[in-house]
């Protein structure tokens, strides 16, 4: 049983007509308990959470479907506080997954694996030759009660037309099964095929075909690697790589021809041919504008919501060997500054150019208000080469940061070392640059504070940080060096990054900055001032990407290659002239 609580206690009755017996799980969506109706019949409730018009939505179009390989939904209620409820068939039942981690960890024998498949084939079949798609198929939503399979959360399931398989914005299924083309908004009936076809690989194997250590790794190796067909058996690795090609157009044709497949796999009799161009259909004239409902051959999704019945056994989240904790759903864009993508020579060198001329604008705002506010004023009298000085020293800090954090952009985890090695090695220059420009405007950093006459560092070997009150060379050096190497830079410049401009950001450089002017005797407001100055400058100088355009940026930077076209035949014999 899981360990969080629930929001209702056993033997209540928030719902009308039933009484709540235990919780069983919970999820993004809202909590299932297991009840009995007043008239005794055993039945899931599932109280929606967040996004209860999403999975209403999903929800009503399975309300009448009745197969022996669907969970039924009875019905949709309202407490009397407004909350949504959804009555569902209760399983007592195993899920899939529980099934791998108690008693197939390192796969299934092909045998039982075919049963599983056959429930799940004629299952989805039935959703898509009603022009629904299901979604979000894993091993949690498969359940067997009395050796039937049944398949759950049938709430992210939506019915959409042609025109819209483009132009959905909702979150889709869960990364491990998602297939590579809902990362560019298509959506049709072979994401449940690509689904199902990696559900088959984790029963054979024990392993899902692509993992990672974050949701943006994963479903990158989804978008560019090939799945590794080694451990399969030699018989079904044609099947597997049929049902889980990239282009939904050669992939397999539905569910219950990849049983077919792999029926004939193991009878030694492989029937794998590639599927025939689809055939267009114009739409049917309609005058009148009135809502036409597609046709059982115009299967293709969307969706929304989700409804979860989950045995006892099932509520705990388990990890099985070789396979990392499960993110539950793909919500819009995962895709973040730590996203391993390939990103073109030319864009990575027209982006830093454009931050870094948009530094100079930022850099140049930044001094000019400084003076304007009396910011480096000496005495009574404010002096306008300070500000040039810490405007260049600024701008030049800026430049190191883009050119260091653009140059690693796309390259994931695996190049932090090096990240933080090059940014600390530009740091240094940033900061020689910076005592130059002092030097030659010979312009003096406000005195040390009384709380820094002395510091934890006061020098390096035989080279002093501060000299007469003043950081010497080797003082700039340390402080840029250290505040470049301490923060996360590339959280302020990746184009995939939260925000444009973050506070947290600001704040926490702001802390690091005085820090380091304590520790090293560097004066703490030009600290501070040039560390918040350059968090502000990148920040804003650097080009950002929303969200929901992520996706779409990772296709666009990764074409698919040109298709060759065979010249056609010159029965005659005649040449070019």
């Amino acid at each position: 049983m899981s360990t969080k609580k629930f929001t209702f206690a056993p033997e209540t009755t928030p719902l009308a007509g039933y009484t709540i017996k235990r919780g069983i799980q919970r999820g993004g969506f809202g909590e299932v308990y297991y009840a009995h109706s007043d008239g005794g019949k055993e039945v899931a409730l599932k109280l929606l959470h967040s996004h209860a018009e999403v999975e209403l939505r999903g929800t009503e179009l399975c309300l009448n479907l009745k197969h022996p390989n669907l969970i039924s939904i009875h019905d949709i209620k309202r407490d009397d506080d407004g909350d949504v409820w959804i009555v569902m068939e209760y399983v007592s039942g195993a899920t899939l997954d529980g099934v791998l981690t108690e008693e197939f960890p390192d796969g299934m024998p092909t045998t039982e694996v075919r049963n599983w498949l056959a429930g799940l084939a004629a299952g989805v079949d039935y959703l898509h030759d009603r022009g629904i798609v299901h979604r979000d198929l894993k091993p949690q939503n498969l359940h067997r009660e009395a050796g039937q399979v049944k398949i759950g959360d049938v709430g992210l399931s939506k019915i959409i037309t042609p025109s819209q398989r483009g132009a959905q914005t909702e979150s889709i299924g869960t990364i491990y099964y998602m297939a590579p083309e809902i990362s560019r908004g298509e959506y049709g009936p072979e994401i449940d095929v690509y689904s199902s076809a990696a559900i088959v690989y984790e029963l054979l194997t024990g392993h899902v075909p692509f993992d990672g250590e974050t949701t943006a790794e994963i479903l990158n190796r989804h978008l560019t690697d090939q799945p590794d067909l080694q451990p399969l058996p030699p018989a079904l690795r044609p099947v597997l790589a049929h049902a889980l090609a990239k282009d939904p157009a050669e992939r397999t044709a539905n569910v219950g021809t990849l049983l077919r497949e792999f029926d004939a796999a193991l009878a030694g009799k492989p029937t794998i041919s590639p599927p025939p161009p689809p055939e267009v259909v114009a739409d049917p004239p309609n005058p009148d504008n009135s809502p036409v409902p597609p046709a059982a051959d115009e299967v293709t999704s969307a969706g929304t919501g989700g409804v979860t019945v989950a045995a006892e056994n099932s509520s705990t989240s388990r990890t099985r060997p070789g396979r990392p904790p499960q993110p539950t759903s793909y919500d819009v864009n995962p895709l973040g500054p730590l996203s391993p993508r390939s990103i073109p020579l030319s864009r990575r060198g027209l982006e830093t150019t454009a931050a870094m001329t948009a530094a100079i604008l930022f850099s140049g705002l930044l001094a000019g208000g400084g003076w304007w506010i009396g910011m480096f004023d000496e005495g009574t009298r404010a002096t306008p080469l300070a500000a040039v000085a810490y405007g260049l020293t600024t701008l030049v800090a800026s430049w190191a940061v883009l050119i260091g954090t653009k140059a690693w952009e796309g390259t994931g985890t695996e190049s932090l070392h090096l990240r933080r090695l090059s940014l600390l090695l530009l740091g240094g220059g940033a900061g020689a640059a910076g005592w130059w420009l002092h030097r030659v405007l010979l312009i003096d950093l406000p005195p040390l504070t009384e709380t820094q006459n002395s510091g934890l560092v006061d020098s390096v070997g035989a080279f002093e940080l501060v000299h007469n009150s003043q950081p010497t060379l080797t003082g700039y050096v340390i402080f840029f060096s250290l505040l470049f190497g301490t923060r996360r830079w590339w959280w302020h410049t990746d184009s995939f990054r939260p925000k444009r401009l973050r506070v947290a950001s600001l704040l926490l450089t702001l802390t690091v900055s005085g820090l380091l002017g304590l520790v090293l005797r560097f004066p703490l407001e030009p600290a501070i001032a040039w560390g918040v100055g350059i968090a502000v400058v990148v920040q804003l100088a650097a080009p950002w990407v929303t969200p929901e355009q992520r996706a779409s940026r990772i296709a666009d930077d990764n074409p698919p290659p040109p298709e060759t076209v065979d010249a056609p035949p010159n029965p005659q014999g005649a040449t070019d002239g």
